[in-house]
């Protein structure tokens, strides 16, 4: 007999649309997400999102949808906001909520002196393709010098691998710097 999923991620899962790729996830797709998906009650935000996510007060979780996989495990994609920072983070769970694998797949990120800005492509291999460019905020044009390409994909039992040796994302180099 199969093990039944948790009375919290059924309920979390009814916040996640199922979509079924290809998809493109940018800044501008956010606004369609918020206004189409209901939001997340607070009290499961503080019972599963506090435990995922550093958050403050101004953080702000938006479901996206979720992706087919095999019951197993779980795929939710969900946008982060906060300070200077806009993620859309593609998690994978288990059947008691718990996080298998976590990943920042596109976003904006801003220190200040830089913008840097990722797209991400999800294909129906489950295969994300993500580009990140980079930006000086005191000059208006684009340096595409500062692009970086990322590949990752959804292994069957819900981690994420990389494609490349050295694929650390965007949004990774940047918190170590």
């Amino acid at each position: 007999m199969k093990k039944q999923i948790s009375n919290t991620l059924e309920e979390l899962l009814k916040y996640f649309p199922k979509l079924d790729p290809p998809m493109t996830l940018s800044g501008e797709v956010i606004h369609t997400f918020s206004t189409r998906n209901k939001a997340i009650p607070a009290q499961l935000i503080d019972k599963l999102f506090r435990k995922w996510e550093s958050m403050d007060e101004y953080s702000e979780i938006i479901p996206c949808f979720r992706l087919e996989s095999s019951g197993e495990h779980f795929i939710i994609v969900y946008w982060k906001g906060g300070l200077l920072t806009y993620e859309y983070v593609l998690m994978t769970l288990n059947k008691k909520a718990g996080v298998i694998a976590k990943k920042v797949i596109a976003g904006t990120l801003s220190n200040n002196r830089t913008i840097k800005e990722s797209v991400a492509v999800i294909n129906k291999e489950l295969q994300i393709f993500s580009v990140a460019g980079e930006t000086d905020i005191n000059k208006s044009a684009y340096n595409p010098e500062n692009s970086a390409s990322f590949c990752f994909e959804i292994m069957p039992d819900g981690s994420i691998g990389s494609t490349k040796e050295d694929n650390e994302t965007w949004e990774e180099k940047e918190r170590k710097n």
